[in-house]
């Protein structure tokens, strides 16, 4: 393959704009079959190169036969009446090419990550023989399509993903095999080495795509907002910094929960949508020129059990030019849950959350609904860009007194704030393309599969150092954690519910159990005595937070979390599992010569 060269179809000055790939790790992945129709097809033939969009067969549907993720590329050969604008879509799963959004928007992701599954590149003359590759990474997918929306035709040379994980066509050549005289056995098991090798990565593979410099503060894709976590409580305050659109449109959150990664009030500006920048497929109806758009959740748009509100649209009272700084001021009473948003001195809402038209019932997520109380964070919607920098919080009662305080300029101080840094650890994720978090409890699986497949333990190891990072002081593991924060993180009780008070603690409670489930697991197949013995103060620390929810019946009782996965917090599963925890982690504290612990574990 031809070297790289990165042609960014945003501005000029982002052509400066540097990525890190993985070609000489891992390589390409390719897609195996190729459909040409006027809509997405399954009926496709052998993949082998440069194919044509035309007015006759504006699309293709691209299989690559198995989940990959990476850095979606072009290579472009001919354009005819252009510039040619082609959308392109991915997805898992195949009916999602025909759903506006793809299968996305993905709420567990973060910036190293496309949380959009739709994207759009214009090509032009200038573009042919130029490898262009998007932003964002795209996570786990099977399929991808390309729709011509503008000019002729164009003929593609190559399409295809710089692999942010391994690339492995043959299941063959992993360490680990299976066979049996059932055919749907073998393919099941083909399912888990598959499932494991896109959702866990090796350290430092997943791309950031945000950058600082001095002049520009930091610029923002259009993905799912970075959430500073230094600004977890933000209460009262006044928010003020200046943007940039680059294209399209910007998107700021405030009252953001950065404990259950849930909810928030959205905000969305709106550019006057210029001809020279702007698709033929933006959604105007979404966010129409010269408005701002708020919303309360996790997004302008639902995903699967995360439901997100339109609140309203706001006419701005002038023209949002791009590549232009505006100063945005956000005034946030969290005590009456009103909000004032003004952009360059001129007021566009003034608004009372309570007042919307949504009941706490619908705007809460588990219990919690914020009225403008917590951490705020920049993105974007799809194939949007845009500059922030400046950003302050003041007092809404005295200016004087500064609450939060970031130039933007410094990306080594930015990015791992903001959550977009790439992962510190090798890490397994509960799946290739929703998240970048670690799942405790989806862990335990992954541990079996990893065991007698794909045989990186690294990527075990690696995902409870995560973990540790979050511990809570009274030793119970978080439910899920975020792998693209500063690590170490310094401040990990801000991850808490009800963080800075007495009863602090996690959701998913009962993902502790099934957590040290998957560490015998591990042991069993790996046998690395050396690293647990180096962190076996966290896990006795665990499995005595563990313990001390023994009720005097001698059940474990979870109750009182709020959220607990397998049931009633002091029910059958719960203790069930608990038991199977117990005498595991016994056999774990006397293979590392712990048997005060082994002895009084199985005394439970």
């Amino acid at each position: 393959m031809r070297s790289i060269g990165l042609a960014l179809l945003l501005a000029p000055a982002l052509a400066e704009l540097c990525f890190a790939d993985n070609l000489d790790k891992y390589g390409i992945f390719t897609p195996k079959k190729i459909a040409l129709s006027s809509v997405p097809s399954m009926d496709g033939q052998t993949y082998s190169g440069g194919f044509t969009l035309s007015t006759d067969e504006p699309l293709a549907t691209l299989d690559y036969n198995y989940e990959v993720a990476g850095l979606p590329y072009f290579v472009v050969s001919s354009v005819s009446n252009g510039p040619v604008e082609v959308e392109v879509k991915y997805a898992e799963q195949f009916p999602a090419l025909s759903l506006n959004y793809s299968d996305g928007p993905s709420q567990f992701t973060t910036s190293i990550a496309n949380s959009r599954r739709v994207e759009t590149h214009r090509f032009t003359e200038d573009e042919i023989g130029t490898t262009i590759t998007s932003i964002l990474s795209q996570p786990g997918q099977r399929w991808q399509s390309l729709r011509l929306l503008t000019g002729d035709s164009i003929t593609f040379e190559t399409v295809g993903l710089q692999a942010s994980v391994e690339v492995i066509d043959d299941l063959t050549t992993l360490p680990g095999k299976f066979s049996s005289s059932n055919a749907k056995y073998d393919e099941i098991w083909k399912l888990g080495a598959r499932a494991v090798t896109a959702a866990c990565l090796d350290a430092g593979s997943q791309v950031p795509s945000w950058s600082s410099s001095e002049e520009n503060g930091t610029f923002v894709p259009g993905t799912r907002p970075g959430i500073s976590y230094r600004t977890w409580n933000l209460t009262d305050y006044v928010l003020t910094f200046d943007s940039q659109i680059i294209r399209g449109g910007a998107g700021y959150t405030i009252a953001y929960d950065l404990t259950g990664n849930r909810d928030g009030v959205q905000i969305h500006l709106a550019s006057e949508y210029p001809n020279d920048t702007t698709f033929s497929n933006i959604n105007t109806t979404l966010f129409p020129a010269n408005t701002v758009t708020l919303a309360y959740g996790y997004d302008f748009a639902n995903a699967t059990s995360m439901t997100s509100y339109i609140l309203g649209q706001y006419d701005v009272p002038f023209n949002v030019k791009e590549n232009v700084w505006y100063p945005v001021e956000i005034r946030v009473n969290a005590t009456a849950g009103n909000i004032v948003f003004s952009i360059d001195g001129q007021q566009v809402f003034d608004i009372i959350l309570t007042e919307m038209g949504f009941t706490d019932s619908q705007l809460s997520f588990y219990g919690y609904a914020s009225r403008g109380e917590g951490a705020i964070g920049f993105g974007g919607w799809q194939d949007q860009a845009s500059y922030v920098r400046n950003v302050t919080a003041t007092s809404l009662s005295d200016s004087s007194k500064v609450l939060y305080s970031n130039p933007m300029t410094d990306e080594s101080v930015v990015v791992p704030e903001f959550g977009g840094q790439s992962n510190a650890y090798g890490v397994c994720m509960d799946g290739a393309k929703r998240d970048r978090y670690v799942w405790l409890g989806d862990f335990y699986h992954t541990t079996r599969i990893m065991g007698v497949a794909n045989s990186k333990p690294e990527q075990i190891a690696g995902t409870w150092e995560f973990l540790f990072e979050y511990q809570a002081a009274t030793g119970q593991m978080a439910g899920f954690v975020p792998i693209s924060y500063q690590s170490p993180m310094p401040t990990p009780e801000v991850f808490l519910n009800d963080a800075g008070t007495v009863d602090a603690y996690y959701n998913f409670p009962d993902y502790v159990i099934l957590g040290m489930i998957g560490l015998v697991s591990y042991m069993d197949y790996y046998d690395d005595d050396a690293f647990v013995k180096a962190h076996w103060e966290e896990f006795t620390r665990a499995m005595t937070w563990l313990i001390g929810n023994q009720g005097s019946n001698g059940l474990i009782d979870l109750t009182k979390y709020v959220v607990v996965f397998l049931g009633p917090g002091a029910g059958m599963a719960v203790n069930a599992a608990a038991v199977q925890c117990l005498d595991g982690m016994a056999g774990v504290a006397r293979a590392v010569g712990d048997l005060e612990s082994a002895n009084s574990w199985l005394q439970v």
